[in-house]
């Protein structure tokens, strides 16, 4: 992960966007919004790769993808609306932007929508990946618990990694349960075109989804990478199971990952949180197959609607290498 100051053409940036925010709120319901999310972390310094915090065999200081978004939305009459999003990552242990090159590098869409359904054009994540992160009881924050973006995708990069540039898509209306969505990217002869697409069916307690993806991959890759993907859920109240199965093939090299998570209330402020998954293959060691295994364990506590305390425990092993032992506590706030 990059990290950089946030420099003056971006504070200027954000600046200028929060002191019109108020006065267009009256008129088109522009809104700010927010989550930091920072924790200390102690690790044990292993050899086995994760895609969340990583505290090197010493106590420091994480920031767990805290963001700022601004979100707006216009009635245009006749059941039409038109609308945008603009999400940052920033960092609150350091003040930086997540990515120095890319201010609102989570998402950055302008809308159109109605009884049809909507259409977005931007920046956004794949449609297969914003279905998988769900399963996620982490929701792939970066914190060291989190199932992360590498098992669950099992090794497959879009052309902007979990997101893709240049995007045209599409949400259905939901219909009987079914919402489908669509979306294409184009590199622009730079990169290669970008496709995806996710069909989720909900109904009360159940959800069940399926997600494709298809490109050359961030490095252009000669050969057409292929990740496919399928979810579940059923929140029984007491408890809540996940999973999710991908697959996916990468410089014609299958690999296959399938993660079993849960979330379960305890009283009326904490939420326990559980995951245990596995990747075929992490493709981190050079000439052979290393399995990556993990498992999660975290419990937050909610003192207000807003604010929370949590702990996270997690254990990642791959074959040949030797285990990453992770404890992280930490506070969020909403806004």
């Amino acid at each position: 992960m990059k990290q950089s100051k946030l420099n003056l053409k971006h504070l200027a940036m954000f600046a200028a966007l929060a002191g019109t925010a108020g006065v267009a709120s009256a008129q088109s319901s522009v809104t700010i919004s927010g989550l930091l999310n920072v924790g200390i972390a102690h690790g044990n310094n292993g050899q086995t790769q994760l895609d969340g915090t990583n505290a090197n065999g010493k106590f420091a200081m994480n920031d767990l993808l805290s963001n700022i978004a601004f979100s707006g939305k216009e009635d245009l009459g006749g059941g039409l609306y038109a609308g945008f999003q603009l999400v940052s990552f920033i960092q609150v242990d350091n003040g930086a932007l997540f990515d120095s090159s890319t201010l609102f590098s989570s998402r950055s869409v302008v809308k159109f929508g109605g009884n049809f359904g909507e259409l977005y054009m931007g920046r956004s994540l794949t449609p297969a990946n914003l279905q998988i992160l769900f399963t996620d009881p982490w929701g792939w924050n970066a914190s060291s618990a989190q199932v992360g973006w590498q098992i669950q995708t099992a090794n497959y990069k879009s052309t902007s990694y979990l997101r893709t540039n240049n995007t045209v898509g599409f949400v259905s209306p939901e219909m009987g349960g079914v919402t489908v969505t669509l979306a294409h990217a184009t590199g622009e002869n730079v990169l290669s075109n970008d496709d995806g697409a996710s069909i989720d069916y909900k109904k009360g307690a159940l959800w069940i989804g399926a997600g494709y993806d298809q490109s050359h991959g961030m490095d252009n890759n000669p050969t057409m990478n292929h990740m496919a993907d399928l979810v579940a859920a059923y929140d029984f109240g007491v408890i809540k199971p996940m999973l999710s199965f991908t697959t996916s093939k990468v410089n014609n090299v299958t690999y296959r990952s399938y993660a079993l998570a849960a979330t379960a209330p305890i009283g009326a402020t904490g939420t326990l949180k559980a995951a245990y998954a596995r990747l075929n293959d992490c493709a981190c060691v050079a000439g052979s197959t290393a399995a990556l295994s993990k498992v999660s364990l975290g419990y937050q506590y909610d003192l207000s609607k807003r604010t929370a305390l949590f702990a996270n425990l997690s254990r990642a092993k791959a074959q040949t290498l030797s285990s990453t032992n992770t404890v992280e506590l930490g506070i969020q706030h909403g806004f």
